[in-house]
């Protein structure tokens, strides 16, 4: 049986062996629009509460319950519109394959994930707002990834997929793009920050931390002062890029929790580091103007100020090697986050899988960067 041809666009399209214009027109209407037209209407839901983690998890108790009504409506859309639609054979091999495949992608998600959303009220416990923030970020995060993973399948195998794009191109699709460039860069600069830091603040640190701990005593001169201005920097220009790339709307909830971590624990091991030397020199300071005061017969004063320098020394050496460990961390987690919006961003700019397009004779882009 010869192939037939259909028309999409102002292109003609042969369907695969076997498939009749007329078997095609049929599923068409009947379950392949319907199945997009579900997965738009879900991207559609969603756009108005894509709010990012760190806006979602300090919004008010009012736009908390907007964004849940939403949850809630994307997970009926799902089990009562796209699941039917999901359960009907396709004619086109290849769809039929991807078809298959988000049906029982969706049978294990309404087992897990939706599940659990529907267990939870309808109007959100004021009571539990904290651990219900947390979910919703997590919730929005796998619905917005399971929808659009699923629907990017579902379209590269429809047979107008690759010469009617605009057909199947909703809003979201353009702000996702945009979204993952802009995580991609700001990651970028992180990661570039992270490693001139690493060559100089870091390097500056691990000198004073070892002379803290081999002299045991704190020190005014030229070396601490560059430390402090190692710390400085770190404190002021690392906190302030991470806590702007928490407010991105690209970012999802497990990297969100890594990076607020770092966000909190850098800058207050930074502030410790001050504190403890102006307390230090305070107590030093307070040492000598009672020695000057009571008189040598009445204190120690070389006594007490060894102590306090040990003491103080220790401590400050000790956080000193705290704030590299979360500085190393940190600089291990970035390579690795970087790995994965390549990823995604990848999946934005292309979707396609890519042995189809080579099959079809399309060029493979591929992600710079």
């Amino acid at each position: 049986m010869s192939q037939q041809v259909i028309q999409t666009a102002d292109t003609l399209v042969l369907l695969p062996d076997g498939v009749t214009v007329s078997q095609w027109s049929l599923e068409k209407v009947r379950w392949q629009n319907p199945r997009l037209r579900s997965f738009l209407l879900c991207i559609r839901l969603l756009d108005g509460i894509l709010d990012s983690n760190y806006a979602i998890l300090h919004c008010s108790p009012q736009r908390l319950n907007e964004i849940w009504r939403r949850v809630l409506e994307v997970s009926d859309v799902m089990r009562i519109e796209l699941a039917p639609s999901l359960a009907r054979p396709s004619c086109i091999p290849a769809l039929e394959e991807a078809r298959k495949k988000a049906e029982i992608a969706l049978q294990i998600f309404s087992r897990t994930t939706l599940a659990d959303l529907e267990r939870l009220p309808a109007l959100l416990d004021s009571e539990r707002l904290t651990e219900l923030r947390k979910l919703i970020c997590i919730s929005i995060g796998k619905l917005h990834g399971f929808i659009q993973d699923t629907f990017c399948e579902i379209i590269a195998a429809d047979p107008r997929s690759l010469h009617d794009s605009d057909y199947f191109m909703s809003k979201r699709f353009p702000r996702d793009i945009e979204e993952a460039e802009w995580l991609h860069a700001s990651v970028a600069r992180l990661g570039s920050l992270l490693r001139r830091m690493q060559r100089d603040e870091v390097a500056v640190l691990e000198r004073a931390r070892d002379r803290l701990h081999a002299k045991g005593e704190i020190s005014d001169g030229a070396d601490w002062q560059t430390a402090s201005a190692a710390l400085r920097e770190i404190d002021h220009e690392l906190t302030k890029l991470i806590k702007e790339t928490l407010t991105l709307r690209g970012i999802r909830f497990d990297e969100l929790e890594v990076l607020d971590r770092y966000a909190y624990d850098i800058p207050s091991r930074c502030q410790l580091i001050f504190e403890l030397d102006r307390a230090a020199h305070e107590i030093c300071d307070e040492v000598l103007h009672r020695a000057r005061s009571e008189g040598e017969a009445t204190s120690d004063p070389i006594g007490e100020l060894t102590a306090s320098h040990a003491f103080f020394a220790r401590r400050i050496g000790d956080l000193l090697i705290d704030l590299l460990a979360t500085l190393e961390d940190l600089a291990a987690f970035v390579p690795l986050w970087m790995k994965n919006i390549r990823m995604r961003r990848a999946l934005f700019l292309y979707g396609l899988d890519e042995q189809m397009l080579s099959e079809r004779g399309v060029p493979i882009p591929r992600a710079s960067g």
